[in-house]
């Protein structure tokens, strides 16, 4: 019969090996927009942006500009005497459920599903019956998107560009953590309320392509971990199991 501590010693350091490679991370999960996860490698990759237009409880910045600065004054939203530090949300226009802004003096104008482009010349329409050589400036202001899951700084960021794509809103998060799986992202959007989950591969160079690759105001990013975090969070961790196998082999080359 061979030696019982020999045998010990081999099964112990079995154990050890297949806890080490258990704990090893896929590093296909760990990486940004890949080669070999598309079907076909292309060196450039198109997408037609994404015309933003304006959703009902967007949040629009209006600066009238007039010749007549006085009479200009009354409808903008921004004057010298109450600047200073104060909230954006008292320096814009909330669109309603029901897709209008209720502007001074002119009432409710309906700029549901419009891009800036349209929307301002709207409005200009509508104040050229008050004031002659008037222009408008018109921005989207008070976007947020909220990155949750395996990102180094989870939260709800606000981003004052036009559009931002799915990798500037991680950016935004601090990027993702080592345990981030990035072939396993969940995108949570609202249309007309139905909220629809999407699933999406950043470690393929086609999301690049995919329609959902720019984000609108509301998005919710969740960046799911890999399976590697799970086995670092049992109770016998692998810290615990190195110690304790440590242990053992001491004693049994103390007593063999």
């Amino acid at each position: 019969m061979k030696n019982p501590g020999q045998f010990t010693l081999k099964l112990v350091m079995l154990l050890l090996i297949s806890g080490i490679l258990a704990s090893c991370v896929p590093q296909d999960n760990l990486k940004y927009v890949q080669n070999k996860t598309s079907s076909e490698i292309k060196e450039s990759y198109e997408h037609l942006r994404p015309i933003k237009k304006i959703r009902p409880f967007d949040n629009l910045y209006i600066n009238v500009l007039s010749l007549d600065e006085q009479t200009a004054r009354i409808f903008s939203n921004q004057n010298s005497s109450i600047t200073g530090g104060l909230s954006i949300d008292l320096l814009s226009y909330t669109v309603s459920e029901r897709g209008t802004i209720d502007f001074p003096f002119i009432g409710e104008i309906y700029l549901s599903n419009l891009t800036l482009i349209e929307a301002k010349a709207k409005v200009e329409a509508e104040l050229s019956q008050y004031l002659s050589n008037t222009a408008i400036t018109m921005k989207f202001v008070n976007s947020n998107i909220t990155v949750l899951g395996e990102v180094r700084n989870q939260g709800e960021f606000p981003f004052f560009k036009e559009q931002i794509n799915i990798f500037q809103a991680l950016g935004y998060a601090g990027g993702v953590t080592d345990y981030g799986d990035k072939s396993k992202v969940t995108l949570i959007r609202e249309y007309d309320n139905l909220i629809r989950f999407h699933s999406l591969n950043l470690t393929d160079k086609k999301i690049v392509e995919n329609e959902l690759y720019y984000l609108q105001p509301g998005d919710v990013l969740i960046v799911e971990p890999i399976k590697t975090k799970f086995r670092s969070l049992r109770t016998f961790t692998y810290a615990t199991f190195l110690a304790t196998t440590t242990t053992l082999i001491t004693v049994l080359y103390f007593f063999r």
